[in-house]
Parts: C-alpha cells; sequence; structure tokens
C-alpha cells in the first residue's frame, strides 16, 4: 500500500510540471517582451513630452508674469511674483494638454489609462494646493503688516486656511485612489472627529485667540508686554495659529501658547511707550530706631535747604498756632502738642526733590508715601513717571534719583536697614 501511494504522488507531481509547460510553450515571449517595451517606451516618450511642455509654458508664464510686473507701479503684483504664483498657474497647461494626450497615446492600454489618470487627479490635486497655499502667503503679506493689530486675525485665518486646504486635499487624494466618492470619505471621518478635535485642539484655541485679539486690540506683533505666569518680559516679535515668540531684553526667544495671551495676565507696555514714560515705584527701608523729632535747634540745619525751607517756616507757623491755641508747652515733654520729625522732613525734601527734577513728570501722578511697616523697618516709596520710556535713561534717571536721596537720608539722621541674608531667614 505505501508503494502505491508513493507512485501515485509521483505521477501526480509530474502531471503538473508537463501542464507548466505547457502553458510557457504557449506563451509568445517575443510578442510578451514587444508588449512591454512599447509601453515603456510610450511612457518615456509621454513623460518627455510632458517635461517639455512644462519647461516651456513655465518660460512663457515668467516672462509675461515679469512685464506685467515691471509695466505697473502696485506692490501686490511684485508679491505674486516673488510667491511664485505664476508658476503654479503654468502647471495648468502641460497637466491638462497630457491629460487630454492620455487616450490616444494609450488607446489599446485600458488599464495603463486608468493608472495614469489617477496619477494625473493626483497631481492636478496637489498643484491647486500649491497654488492656494501661495495665493493665501501672498494675500497675508499685501493684506498685513507688522505694526497692525489685524495682522493677529489675518494670519490666523491664513494660516488656518492652508491647513483646511491640506487636509481637503489629502481627503481626495484618498477618495481617487480608494475609488470612493469625497462625501463617503467625509462621511467615514465622522467616527473619529473627537480624535480630530483633540488633535487640532491648540490649533483651534489658537484662532480663536487671534480672532479675539484682533478685535479687541490687547496685543499686536511689536507691543512690549509682561507675562507674570512665565515670569517674561519682553517684545511680541511674531503671533501665528498656534505659539508667540517674545524677544527677552536679553536677545533670548521665549515661545509660549497663543491662547495664554487672553486666558492669563499679560501686562501691556505699549500705552506707556507711546506716552513716552515709565513709573518709578521703589521704596526705601528706614530704620525706626532713627526717627525722632526736631527740636529748634535741628530745624535750623535745614531752614537754609531750599527744597524745604518754605515748607518748614509754614509748618512751624502752623504747628506754633496750634501748639498755642490748645495752651500745650512743648519744652516740658516732647510729646506735648505738634512737632516736626525728621522722616517727615526727609519725605517733604524727597517730594520736593522729585518736583525740581527735569526727568519727573509733573504732569502724571507724584507722591512719596509710607507703607505698612515690616519688622525690618519703615518702607518710604516713591512713586513718580519717568519723561521717556527707554530702559537705558530710565535706568540711568532712577538710579539718579536714589543716589541722591539714599545719601542725603545721612544728613536727616535717617539709618537705612540693611538686612542681611541670615537676618532675612
Amino acid at each position: 500500500m505505501l508503494y502505491y501511494y508513493h507512485l501515485t504522488k509521483r505521477l501526480t507531481i509530474i502531471f503538473h510540471i508537463q501542464k507548466i509547460s505547457e502553458f510557457f510553450q504557449n506563451i509568445d515571449l517575443k510578442k510578451w517582451g514587444s508588449i512591454t517595451l512599447i509601453i515603456i517606451i510610450k511612457i518615456l516618450f509621454f513623460i518627455l513630452l510632458l517635461i517639455i511642455l512644462e519647461f516651456l509654458f513655465k518660460k512663457g508664464v515668467r516672462f509675461i508674469g515679469r512685464r506685467i510686473v515691471n509695466s505697473t507701479h502696485f506692490v501686490w503684483d511684485n508679491i505674486l511674483y516673488e510667491n511664485k504664483v505664476f508658476d503654479s498657474l503654468s502647471h495648468f497647461f502641460p497637466l491638462s494638454i497630457g491629460f487630454v494626450l492620455i487616450e490616444p497615446f494609450f488607446k489599446d492600454y485600458h488599464t495603463i489609462v486608468i493608472y495614469i489618470e489617477k496619477i494625473f487627479d493626483i497631481l492636478f490635486v496637489l498643484i491647486v494646493l500649491q497654488f492656494l497655499i501661495r495665493v493665501v502667503n501672498s494675500i497675508m503679506r499685501i493684506a498685513t503688516s507688522e505694526n497692525n493689530h489685524q495682522t493677529i486675525a489675518v494670519r490666523s485665518f491664513s494660516q488656518l486656511l492652508k491647513i483646511i486646504s491640506i487636509i481637503f486635499c489629502i481627503l481626495i487624494i484618498i477618495a481617487i485612489l480608494t475609488k470612493n466618492n469625497l462625501i463617503t470619505v467625509l462621511t467615514s471621518l465622522g467616527a473619529i472627529t473627537a480624535i480630530v478635535i483633540l488633535v487640532f485642539k491648540n490649533t483651534i484655541l489658537g484662532f480663536v485667540s487671534g480672532v479675539q485679539m484682533a478685535s479687541t486690540k490687547m496685543i499686536k506683533v511689536g507691543d512690549w508686554i509682561g507675562i507674570q505666569k512665565y515670569s517674561i518680559e519682553g517684545m511680541v516679535i511674531e503671533i501665528n495659529l498656534t505659539s508667540a515668540k517674545i524677544e527677552n531684553f536679553d536677545k533670548t526667544i521665549t515661545s509660549v501658547p497663543t491662547y495664554d495671551l487672553i486666558s492669563t495676565a499679560v501686562t501691556n507696555f505699549e500705552v506707556m511707550r507711546k506716552k513716552n514714560i515709565r513709573r518709578i515705584k521703589r521704596s526705601i527701608l528706614f530704620n525706626i530706631q532713627s526717627f525722632h523729632f526736631c527740636n529748634s535747634d535741628k530745624l535750623k540745619k535745614f531752614q537754609d535747604v531750599c527744597l524745604i525751607k518754605d515748607y518748614i517756616h509754614r509748618k512751624q507757623r502752623e504747628i506754633d498756632l496750634f501748639n498755642k491755641k490748645k495752651n500745650l508747652d512743648i519744652s516740658i515733654n516732647n510729646l506735648n502738642g505738634r512737632r516736626l520729625t525728621n522722616i517727615g522732613l526727609f519725605r517733604q525734601y524727597a517730594l520736593e526733590y522729585l518736583y525740581q527734577h527735569p526727568k519727573i513728570s509733573q504732569s502724571e501722578t507724584l507722591m512719596v508715601r509710607h507703607l505698612e511697616p515690616t519688622p525690618y523697618g519703615l518702607p518710604v516709596e516713591l512713586y513718580c513717571f519717568v519723561k521717556t520710556s527707554e530702559s537705558i535713561k530710565y535706568e540711568q534717571i532712577q538710579a539718579g534719583v536714589f543716589d541722591h536721596l539714599l545719601t542725603a537720608a545721612k544728613e536727616f539722621h535717617l539709618e537705612i536697614t540693611q538686612v542681611t541674608k541670615k537676618e532675612f531667614f
């Protein structure tokens, strides 16, 4: 039985080999090879024809476009030419001619015609996409300027339009390759809408932020802003669909999400810069133990100081009148009646000094005030505005003011508190 089994198996293998041999014998290899060679030659010739047409039309469109640009005084046509919008138009002509010639070239090869038509359909989609992107870039350059609030909205719209165009073209290509219509492809995407929204979350938020900033004129490129959340302060150099770039004063670049510009606290210093003023808000910490009343001997020292001599005379007359009216004898006790203090005289001196300073704005808020006492002393704060917004000049003026007042405090026998690191902690 085993012998007959092996014999039957061998006969079956021999039978199949004979069938395969007969199949290859029936094929006309010369005819098969000649057909393949003809198809390859036709395809190569067809590609060469398209390249020649592309070259000719591109040269022609560029020549015409350059002549039009040189003969006009408009800016927009120069931008269109620089962004190669005319080059994108030149691609349509050779592709259209090539699409018409597909059928005559490959009329005997129906399968090849189908595949080549698909390739042309995809090329048409890609060229339209390239044309749209270049037109959008040109419109953005024409319609915006870097110091305009509308720049943000136009840039957001243009970037969103480019993203939508790319996605739409990809869907069309998928529809071409899968032989489905676009509606079917879009319907199939309904199931993954949540994933799409999650992927494009930042894009959607950035677009909404851009529109809101443009409509409310909150921030624009070129503004000097500060974001406390990220501890950054600098110049806005770009606001796009997903992020904003801020150039810090140390010339580093910080990128933050566009949505954060409207969702977090942002300080815009642009109004201050336009008014060409900048605020000084800094305090000097005095040791309370150095505060004392000023008697007549001590007041004589300050009566020749031009900034406060009128204040001392006026205040002294007011105090003497008050004490006399109340029948108070101030010679018995320092606590009887009213007296001038060295800290009060210094505060008035600092105020008059700011009033007389040529670089301090007199039309804005100007005051010298006490802050809440601390365990380390009493802070006396200077609140005023400098007549410049330039950082270097501002720092020089501020430093000059405090150089003078810190030194002048010694003349009033005031001790400035110096908290060491060990004492502070």
